[in-house]
């Protein structure tokens, strides 16, 4: 639920509030981290903690996440300050703790270390050889906004390969219907029974690839098989509504977003005619592919299994067959050892995929792109090597983090003893809450959601004002159905639910920028209380909860002892900068 956010309870009881209390001190970690009597650190640097600095520079920037993450309404005072340096401390109090505890050297850390430098440097390739040189201009952020304020409804055929589009738009080209088709292509019962009926959406709803081709269309056309990120589609054009008057007062309100939207499908759609351009490029040895095709097909367990403690697929190659090459390309060659090397850092889910000959064709040709992306970028000479490596690291850190955490998990016991304690102390705190069934329709102008919010109050049809006007395809699909949700999952929005009856509306509610949502109460369940055996689930997991927050916020505390953390408090405070 993408509209569900987070809400203390003011009634809660103490035990509750203690929970919550712990809860803020371990994230804030205020009375944790405080001025000791020492020296001012170097130039540059705020805070210590172990072998790590953290310097004004790297601060700032994370106040800065945080202050955009909150939406821009939160003062950023002493107490915020410190809250969000504490975070920082606090990662790499349980970094030096990981590397302590040799989590860092262990056979999966290293292979996920692996995937994880593969994947800064892909980004690297994206970055210098794509990105940088892609141009937005305005008839791209003018495209983007009539996209906005454009709604499509199409259906599509979907195919995992090349090969069964091209048989399924064959069928087509020779008078086969989405209709008739649809119910061999779908698993799905209502795509199947509907002719691959997307129902309606708009900008950034679908692949980009699938987006572009449907907003090319008339109503009527049916495209050739367009490739998308997971297979192939092929695309009918049904219906378009676009908003009836586009004004320039609203396009230039809006074109700073605008301009981001369009600067990142343009940078994918860059991203993909690489790939296409590269890979249509090669020179294929497409015997070599056949034979290794049949090894394997005969050892499909050895290609899908995962050992970190190897670094390569353990097929049984032989060893004059290693450097025979499969493909090559101004001078990039990649061999059947390469291969063993691309497979094996390759994710087990994906080679498990690949089910026939076209879907592991289309995974070689990623993995040899992917070799040659890495072979560029690791020979480029304006490469920042400092920064590549930071990333790394970074990224790195988190894997350890939440290595941490399940380290923690493990600590905790729970017993029945203490378990019907928490729920002898408070049974009321674990009773049955208002549970609302409801759905939803969601959109991204405020004026269209209070003018449909007006209609369905005078009596307009949920149904056909969804299909018109709200947003996601997915939404539309389920007619707006959610569920039958308890009435805290709604966050913030929850205390106005609470005496909507069945039947009735609510909202509009503003989510998010350009987000806003409009519920309708299909029946509501009342609130009740709860035997022990009903409620002891939930009481467990709130004594796990309870108890691991303790144990965490322990663990960190003699973490940051441990490891001298240390804040120049007077620096943090006199630290400016621009928002």
């Amino acid at each position: 639920m993408n509209f569900r956010m987070p809400k203390c309870n003011q009634d809660q009881r103490r035990g509750f509030r203690v929970a919550v209390t712990a809860l803020v001190l371990a994230m804030w970690g205020l009375s944790c981290v405080a001025e000791r009597d020492e020296p001012l650190l170097s130039d540059g640097v705020v805070a210590t903690v172990g072998s790590f600095e953290i310097s004004d520079r790297h601060f700032t920037n994370q106040l800065k996440r945080f202050y955009l993450r909150t939406g821009q309404a939160v003062n950023l005072n002493e107490e915020v300050r410190l809250g969000v340096l504490d975070a920082r401390i606090e990662r790499y109090a349980i970094v030096e703790y990981a590397r302590e505890q040799g989590w860092d050297r262990e056979p999966d850390a290293l292979y996920n270390r692996a995937l994880i430098e593969r994947k800064v440097l892909m980004e690297a390739y994206q970055r210098h050889f794509i990105h940088d040189l892609v141009q937005v201009t305005e008839s791209h952020e003018r495209e983007v906004f009539r996209r906005y304020n454009t709604t499509l409804r199409a259906s599509h055929l979907f195919a995992e390969t090349r090969r069964e589009a091209d048989s399924l738009y064959n069928l087509l080209q020779n008078g086969a219907t989405f209709d008739s088709l649809a119910p061999s292509v779908f698993r799905d019962p209502e795509l199947a029974s509907s002719g691959g009926d997307l129902g309606y959406f708009s900008l950034d709803e679908m692949d980009i690839a699938f987006e572009e081709q449907a907003y090319s269309m008339q109503p009527g056309q049916i495209s050739a098989p367009v490739k998308t990120s997971r297979g192939y589609s092929i695309i009918k054009l049904t219906e378009v509504a676009a908003a009836p008057m586009l004004t320039e007062t609203e396009f230039a309100r809006r074109r700073s977003s605008l301009r981001q939207v369009a600067r990142a499908q343009q940078e994918e759609l860059a991203t993909r005619a690489d790939i296409r351009q590269v890979t249509s490029a090669m020179d294929w040895n497409e015997a070599g592919i056949d034979v290794l095709w049949e090894l394997i097909s005969e050892n499909s367990s050895l290609y899908q299994a995962h050992n970190p403690e190897l670094n390569e697929l353990p097929l049984p190659v032989d060893d004059g067959a290693r450097d025979v090459v499969l493909a090559r390309y101004q001078g990039f060659r990649f061999t059947v050892g390469d291969f063993l090397t691309e497979a094996y850092y390759t994710t087990p889910a994906r080679r498990a995929q690949a089910s026939g000959f076209d879907q592991f064709r289309e995974q070689l040709e990623g993995m040899v792109y992917r070799s040659y992306a890495l072979g560029l970028i690791n020979n480029y000479p304006s490469l920042d090597r400092a920064f590549i490596q930071g990333s790394i690291e970074e990224t790195f850190y988190g894997y350890l983090f939440e290595r941490f955490e399940g380290y923690i998990d493990q600590q905790v016991r729970v017993d029945e003893a203490q378990v019907r304690a928490a729920f002898d102390s408070y049974p009321e705190e674990f009773a049955s809450p208002l549970h609302l069934e409801v759905a939803e329709m969601v959109f991204t102008s405020e004026s269209t959601a209070e003018r449909v919010a007006e209609r369905l109050r005078q009596g307009a049809s949920f149904e056909e004002q969804l299909q018109e006007y709200g947003a996601p395809v997915e939404s539309k699909r389920r007619q707006g159905y959610i569920g039958n949700l308890p009435v805290t999952e709604f966050g913030a929005i929850g205390p106005a639910l609470r005496d909507v009856q069945a039947g009735e509306y609510a909202g509009p509610f503003q989510i998010a920028e350009d987000y806003y949502l409009v519920l309708r109460v299909l029946g509501r369940t009342e609130s009740r209380a709860l035997s022990f055996r009903e409620a002891e689930p939930q009481v467990r997991d709130y004594v796990f909860r309870t108890r691991r927050q303790q144990q965490r916020t322990a663990k960190i505390t003699e973490l940051k002892s441990r490891y001298n953390a240390y804040v120049d408090l007077q620096r943090l405070n006199t630290l400016s900068f621009e928002l």
